[in-house]
C-alpha cells in the first residue's frame, strides 16, 4: 500500500518557493491536497500548475459528509486552528497510514495527539536526497531560497545542517 501524504497550503507554498514542486511527485507516495485547501488558500498557483500537478499524480479530495463533521467537531475542539488545517488534519487521519505534510506548530501538536503522523518540508527534502529523485543542486537552492525568506518559518539550525551536509557531497561528487 502506496502511503498518502496530505499537503496543507504553507508547505505546497513553501516548496512552490524552493521550486520543488515538479520534483515532490518523484517520490514513492500517494499526495493528497484537500479541496477546501485547494480553492481557498492557493490562489496563487495557475489552473497550469494545477494541471501539471494532478498529470503527475496529485489528488483533491473532497470530503465526504460524515469526515466534514469531524472537521466541524476538531474545529470546535481547537479554536487556535482554521477551518482548513482541519481539513489536512482529518483527510490525513481517514487516509490509513496518512502522513500530514506541515509547517504549523499547533497543527503539528493537535496532529500528534490524534495519532497521526506529520512532518513538514525539511523531511520533504531529506526524503528526495535519500530517494535520488534530484540532484543535490536543486536541493541545496530551495534551502538556500527558504533560508532568505521572512515568510518562510524553518528552524535555521535545521537549514544549516541540512545545507552543510548537501554541500558536503556536492563537494566530494566534483
Amino acid at each position: 500500500m502506496t502511503c498518502v501524504i496530505v499537503d496543507d497550503a504553507s508547505c505546497l507554498i513553501d516548496l512552490k518557493k524552493g521550486q520543488l514542486l515538479h520534483v515532490l511527485l518523484r517520490l514513492p507516495y500517494r499526495f493528497i491536497v484537500p479541496l477546501p485547501v485547494r480553492k481557498e488558500e492557493l490562489l496563487d498557483f495557475t489552473a497550469q500548475e494545477w494541471r501539471m500537478r494532478e498529470d503527475s499524480g496529485l489528488v483533491t479530495y473532497d470530503l465526504p459528509g460524515e469526515e466534514v463533521t469531524q472537521v466541524v467537531a476538531l474545529r470546535q475542539a481547537y479554536r487556535g486552528l482554521s477551518a482548513n488545517d482541519c481539513f489536512a488534519l482529518v483527510t490525513a487521519k481517514c487516509h490509513q497510514s496518512g502522513i500530514l505534510l506541515t509547517g504549523d506548530g499547533l497543527l503539528r501538536k493537535v496532529a500528534a495527539a490524534n495519532a497521526v503522523r506529520v512532518h513538514g518540508v525539511l523531511w520533504i527534502i531529506d526524503e528526495l536526497h535519500a530517494s535520488g529523485a534530484c540532484e543535490v543542486d536543486l536541493l541545496i537552492t530551495a534551502l538556500e531560497i527558504w533560508r532568505t525568506d521572512n515568510a518562510v518559518f524553518l528552524p535555521m539550525t535545521e537549514i544549516d545542517k541540512r545545507l552543510r551536509r548537501l554541500r558536503e557531497i556536492q563537494e566530494f561528487r566534483r
